[in-house]
């Protein structure tokens, strides 16, 4: 991995080169900025770059201690550099920002990004917050707001006041989940606010002069004035322009099952098809003046070609940063190809990712490069491996098969080969991320070929015509026939989608043990595969004892006679997880929201379930139908493994019981309804117990149905999960004298007014309650009605809305309980 003066392990079994030594120490270097937020896999990190320079590089102790400081020295320049360009928390959020009444807004607009499902994110900067009292706060940093079917496309440096709520940026605070709050900070934002359609009260100022971006917009009107109004013609703006705003949720979802739904983000990939066009506007000057070539080769007459073309699709495509990454990667590799280097791939890698995280450190935490890196190393590293299985041609198969077949052969195995190398590198960082992985990459072989090499390439040529004056009909013809093959190409998958032939499996989200674990395993088994000696194998079986390591904490974890309740941070839903002494699991409720966009169990509730941990569940429990409630369940049922499906007897409808009814006809387990005194036995003596509806119960609203569980352990009771339960089913229990004695109440309804009642109070005797609300949720939960009941009654409260995640640990039963909030 490593390159030295001695024999390098990789070019011994005919492998791709090792690392030059700056290469590593700039790898350290990464490392020390990875570890502002991830502090221990960043130590790691560097342990091992010293390791594999000490064992592959250093000739006695000397050298090795000079490599053991100059590590140290990288990795700590790297913590300070990233130190400096971090934006500063602000001390607090000014007044206004509390979500719940409208303040006006004046800025100025930085930047402008077209968002999926017709939204449009505007960057604001320079913001100012007036209140209804004329109280005027300068906002720090910089306001996103998130535009839905904006009626005006500002530009940037345009001056822009809107009459807005405001909130400051919180995500979802769970354990192993997305940390939004981080990312945004990131971008030095720390206020967001969201409109919808028309803005009649809003003003602009005049439009700055800005001449490149007037005429990208004019190539944009032109573009949609030649486009069918069809997904295809949609997937083709986004396929030049960057623009994904009129791609359709439903060809979202088929994309992303078939694991193509990279297509849709400008990337290398097409930056490579806009290098093809290169080659292909090469060839044409050969058979024009035949006589270049004897000055320049054929291949490096296509790089020089390709450099204009790719800058001009980088300006067309809004200098997406995925884009701008593989334009810089593409410029070092021409540049190393011109100058007849054969380590172009690995070095100009290298010298791309050093350029980029040199003028922007913070870069490093971008899943876009982080993905763009792994998949090339992928193919400098596990390509020639891969390839090397590949059977040799000899002279009796060249003698059946003609010379063009045995090239298309040829072609076919290395595109299957290079697929491969990437999915492999890309697979543990994606799984980590996502949680899920789509088995469906080879798909990738016949789409992106035909997406690019037909689609795409017909697409810039009628781009590149539709402004030039006399060919606005051929640009017409091109586009149309782009969007024709998009759509058929979409028509296609749509089929295949609904024969249920592209399975996506929910997978355990690997810690970071394992992922430093595959990532060694990853790169050194080819090293290893021809010789397995020396330190490539110890590294590799080092590599495999961290992936172990987590595993082996988690069954000593799962042995420790414990019960734990968490209550997810799901925003203003609730999703409450039991686990039981031996890992058994039930989640009871799954949070949701009534947006077509956004799915809070894709998105937080399975990533949080799955983050080191198999995607299993022994039981789901649907308290009652309602989005808040039961919309994140679909996938859950969907993608994990469950044992059992326990509802209060009534089924969602609309939408949300159509999701139901796939997942069930996807294989999830057929609903069973509990009524007071039906029991799920989790094992070790810890019990669910129903205790409400009964069965004559009147009410038939879905909030006063809610399944009122009661968690037991050994007798000794636990916690009361009552739903969104109201006075009168609350008042109905307490009639029919049921026992609702627990240590931790999960307050009803997320502490609204409707479910106060000191009765149920009084008849649970809590020694903890808990809440699932949103942070400055516009129903002011929990009520402040019930926060003053709680603490005339001295019970205190913790919620989700302050504090994220919040888990509870029994560890015996009668015993007091620990309180921890969860964080990402």
């Amino acid at each position: 991995m490593f390159a030295s003066q001695r024999q390098d392990p990789f070019e011994a079994t005919g492998g791709p080169p090792g690392l030059l030594a700056w290469q590593v120490y700039f790898l350290a270097y990464v490392a020390g900025i990875w570890s502002l937020r991830h502090p221990e896999p960043a130590l790691a990190l560097a342990a091992l770059f010293f390791a594999g320079l000490a064992a592959l590089r250093a000739r006695g102790l000397r050298q090795a201690a000079l490599a053991l400081v100059l590590v140290a020295a990288s990795f700590a320049a790297g913590v300070l550099h990233a130190r400096l360009v971090l934006p500063s928390i602000p001390p607090a959020s000014p007044a206004v920002t509390d979500g719940r009444g409208k303040a006006l807004l004046r800025g100025r607009v930085a930047e402008i990004t077209d968002k999926p499902f017709g939204r449009l994110e505007i960057l604001l900067e320079d913001v100012r917050a007036q209140t209804p009292d004329n109280a005027v706060s300068v906002l720090p940093g910089r306001l996103s707001l998130d535009w839905d079917e904006p009626g005006y496309r500002p530009a940037p440096g345009q001056e822009m006041e809107v009459r807005l709520r405001l909130w400051p940026v919180r995500g979802f605070l769970n354990q192993g989940g997305a940390d939004f709050d981080w990312q945004q900070r990131l971008r030095g934002v720390f206020h967001r606010a969201y409109a919808r359609g028309d803005l009649p009260e809003a003003r602009f100022g005049p439009r700055p002069a800005h001449f490149w971006w007037d005429l990208r917009e004019t190539l944009r009107g032109e573009l949609l004035r030649h486009l069918p109004p069809t997904q295809g013609g949609a997937v083709l703006l986004g396929l030049l322009m960057g623009d994904r705003s009129l791609i359709g949720p439903a060809v979202t979802e088929e994309l992303r099952a078939a694991g193509l739904a990279h297509t849709l983000a400008l990337s290398g990939l097409n930056v490579v098809y806009v290098a093809l066009l290169g080659w292909g506007l090469a060839w044409l000057v050969g058979l024009v003046r035949p006589a270049l070539f004897l000055r320049i080769p054929r291949q490096k007459l296509a790089i020089l070609i390709s450099f204009p073309l790719i800058a001009a699709y980088v300006w067309v495509g809004q200098a997406s940063p995925s884009l701008v990454r593989s334009a810089c990667m593409f410029g070092f590799w021409g540049l190393l190809l011109l100058l007849d280097r054969s380590r172009a791939l690995i070095d100009g890698l290298f010298l791309a990712l050093a350029l980029m995280v040199l003028a922007d450190p913070l870069s490093v935490y971008d899943v876009g490069l982080q993905m763009s890196a792994l998949s090339v190393a992928g193919l400098a590293i596990l390509f020639p491996w891969l390839r090397g299985f590949w059977p040799r041609r000899d002279g009796f198969l060249d003698g059946l098969l003609n010379g063009r077949l045995n090239r298309a052969l040829g072609l076919g195995r290395d595109a299957l080969a290079m697929s491969l190398a990437a999915n492999l590198a890309l697979l543990p960082v994606v799984v980590s991320y996502f949680g899920v992985f789509q088995p469906n990459f080879l798909l990738n072989l016949p789409w992106v070929p035909v997406q690019g090499l037909v689609v795409q390439l017909l697409g810039m040529v009628g781009l590149a015509l539709a402004p030039v004056p006399g060919l606005d009909a051929a640009a017409g013809w091109l586009l149309q026939a782009a969007a024709f093959v998009q759509d058929a190409m979409l028509d296609l998958l749509h089929r295949v989608f609904e024969a249920g032939w592209l399975p996506v499996w929910a997978l355990l989200r690997p810690r970071w043990p394992e992922l430093l674990g595959a990532g060694l395993v990853t790169a050194l088994t080819p090293c290893c595969w021809r010789r397995p000696a020396g330190a490539p194998l110890l590294l590799v079986l080092a590599g495999l004892l961290l992936m172990a390591v987590p595993q082996a904490q988690l069954l000593l974890d799962e042995a420790r006679p414990e019960v734990r309740l968490t209550l997810l941070d799901v925003g203003q839903s609730q999703a409450v997880l039991v686990t039981a002494p031996g890992g058994r699991r039930v989640l009871v409720d799954g949070g949701g929201t009534a947006s077509r966009t956004f799915d809070m169990g894709r998105s937080v509730v399975g990533p949080a379930l799955a983050w080191g941990r198999p995607p299993r569940l022994d039981a789901v429990v649907v308290s009652h139908p309602d989005n808040d409630h039961a919309q994140g369940l679909v996938h859950i049922l969907r993608r994990f493994r469950v044992g059992r499906l326990i509802t209060n007897g009534q089924w969602p409808d609309g939408a949300l019981g159509q999701a139901f009814d796939a997942a069930l006809a996807a294989g999830a387990p057929a609903p069973e309804v509990f009524h007071p005194g039906d029991r799920l036995d989790l094992g070790s003596g810890v019990w669910l117990e129903a205790l409400h509806p009964a069965a004559d119960f009147a009410a038939t609203g879905t909030n006063e149905r809610s399944l009122v569980l009661r968690l037991v352990w050994r007798g000794e009771p636990l916690a009361l999960l009552p739903g969104d339960v109201q006075r009168q089913g609350i008042e109905d229990m307490i009639e029919r004298g049921v026992d609702l004695r627990a240590q931790v109440l999960v307050l009803p309804h997320h502490g609204s007014k409707s479910s106060l009642s000191g009765m149920l109070y009084e008849a649970v005797a809590p020694a903890q309650a808990v809440v699932s609300c949103g942070y400055l949720n516009q129903f002011r939960f929990p009520n402040r009605a019930v926060t003053d009941e709680l603490a005339r009654r001295g019970i205190p409260l913790a919620g989700t809305a302050d504090r994220g995640g919040l888990e509870l640990v029994w560890s015996a039963p009668g015993q007091g309980l620990r309180l921890s909030a969860q964080r990402p």
